[in-house]
């Protein structure tokens, strides 16, 4: 039998020619042999300090020593070197201690034992050999087992946990290997319906492939979690144990999540873009109509004017009409110079002591007309002044009447508009209430924005730019105030209230309002 490396023996023996006998058959045995004779306690102990032996053989009775006392030296430090007794001088007494201290066989010297000797030489040294190569690679595997950065568990199909690398250790936050191994696995999975399929999984197929779930640690904190396992069972296929694989995933899903968070994000703004470019351009076809048709009206009439084929009742209906239709206009230009205005942070305010009761009746007495011709009845309720209030005039009196152009133009024939003055404790509150079509859900967080409509764009049935509330949004946020509207749905009516200060925000002679585009 051939050997890639020689094998060392070490030969204990007084006898030369019995050390002879047994080198002869070992070197008929190994065809790489290297042998070492020892004959003193000296040389025992210069060989034992250098370990440049595989195998030791000993002969039992010696001049310096005995074989039991040699058979300790060399466990005691090389608890894995076999060690074979070839005697002449011992008994079954000694053979049994010798076994019980280690000893890897024992034989009588006999001339027709010297085969035996070699046969048993190499049983031991094979021995050794496979001992050393399971050990090694129990070595290799507990350091793999202990270094891998994945958490590798054994539990009993209760869930207790009988064994754990320091990753699991890590990874649910337990500050010892004794602490979780008095845990139940159950305890960390947090998902009663993740657990299930894990069970289904595990019950059904054996084994568990990358289910990924939510972990509590020790510490209550949550993580995500690849979750492998597979249930080893025995001979008659009862499960024994699980074991398997948890590695961390917490940071992928985040990131996973971060990027669906993005791409919402992304998505929503992209619709945000072309819901708004879609307003502006409606927006920009309603104010070229809103434009265009009091323009017609007054060339129209200027027309025939012109021609000097009117009588004296037609000139005066059609000086109305040129006179009514450039106020309109001048309305409607007046209005976008205020929204470029806010838009770029220009609008003023002129901040003097102003009279509420005295804003609002102006208000009502210059829509009055609009409202008796849609046979629309106004009832104030204006409590008096118990404090002054500062502010613009013009701009409160603007406040106030797009408040009540809006309520009259959305409330039918033969409606009611209510308006009410109240002073609270901190604050004075105008309210606005109509019975007119309402502001339906969909369109109530938008009611105040630039270029909406709930009517949409020129086939609305009402007139107007739609950009009074969002004027008077931003002038009482200017005034330090808050607007707000109540609605209970589609022709249920509406409610618009301005709540003011009545602290002053500013003494200066005016403030001005920065408001981003």
């Amino acid at each position: 039998m051939t050997n890639d490396n020689p094998v060392r023996i070490l030969l204990i023996d007084d006898n030369p020619d019995d050390r002879m006998l047994a080198l002869r058959r070992l070197e008929q045995e190994f065809e790489q042999l290297q042998s070492k004779e020892i004959t003193d306690i000296k040389q025992l102990q210069q060989v034992l300090a250098e370990r440049k032996f595989d195998i030791v053989v000993t002969d039992y009775s010696l001049r310096w020593s005995n074989g039991l006392n040699v058979l300790n030296q060399v466990k005691q430090q090389y608890p894995d070197c076999p060690v074979v007794m070839f005697t002449g001088t011992g008994n079954e007494e000694i053979a049994v201690k010798a076994m019980k201290s280690g000893l890897d066989d024992y034989i009588i010297k006999s001339p027709q034992h010297y085969t035996r000797l070699a046969a048993a030489v190499r049983a031991a040294w094979e021995r050794s050999k496979q001992h050393q190569a399971f050990k090694e690679m129990q070595q290799r595997y507990q350091q793999l087992f202990e270094s891998v950065p994945i958490g590798l568990y054994r539990m009993t199909p209760t869930g207790q946990i009988i064994e754990a690398n320091p990753t699991l250790l890590q990874l649910l936050g337990y500050p010892s290997v004794q602490a979780l191994l008095d845990t139940n696995i159950s305890k960390h999975l947090v998902d009663t319906q993740a657990n299930r399929l894990w069970q289904s999984q595990i019950d059904g197929e054996g084994v568990v492939r990358n289910l990924e779930i939510p972990m509590r640690r020790c510490d209550n904190t949550m993580i995500w979690v690849r979750y492998n396992a597979r249930a080893i069972r025995n001979s008659q296929g009862e499960v024994m144990y699980y074991e398997g694989a948890i590695e961390d995933v917490t940071q992928r899903k985040q990131a996973e999540t971060e990027r669906t968070q993005l791409l919402k994000s992304e998505q929503a703004a992209r619709a945000e873009a072309e819901t708004a470019n879609r307003l502006k351009d409606e927006f920009l076809a309603t104010l070229s109509h809103e434009l265009r048709t009091p323009l017609n009206a007054i060339l129209g009439w200027a027309g025939l004017l012109r021609r000097k084929q009117l009588s004296p009742d037609k000139v005066q209906r059609a000086l109305e009409v040129i006179e009514r239709n450039a106020k309109s206009q001048a309305q409607l230009i007046d209005d976008l110079l205020d929204v470029s205005r806010i838009i770029r942070g220009n609008l003023r305010l002129t901040v003097i002591p102003v009279d509420l009761q005295q804003i609002i009746n102006a208000a009502i007495d210059t829509l009055q007309p609009a409202a008796d011709a849609k046979s629309i009845q106004i009832d104030s309720f204006l409590e008096p002044s118990q404090t002054v209030i500062k502010g613009d005039s013009d701009r409160l009196q603007q406040i106030v009447w797009n408040l009540l152009s809006n309520a009259i133009k959305f409330t039918p024939t033969h409606g009611q508009v209510k308006i009410y003055l109240e002073w609270l404790e901190n604050a004075v509150q105008i309210r606005v209430q109509d019975t007119g079509k309402g502001v339906s859900v969909d369109i109530a967080p938008y009611i105040f924005d630039r270029f909406r409509q709930a009517e949409g764009s020129i086939t609305r049935s009402h007139g107007g730019l739609g950009l009074g509330l969002a004027i008077v949004r931003h002038l009482v946020e200017l005034h330090g105030g808050t607007v707000w509207c109540e609605s209970d749905g589609d022709g249920k009516g509406a409610t618009f209230i301005v709540e003011l200060p009545l602290k002053p925000q500013a003494d200066a002679e005016s403030v001005g309002l920065s408001t981003p585009s």
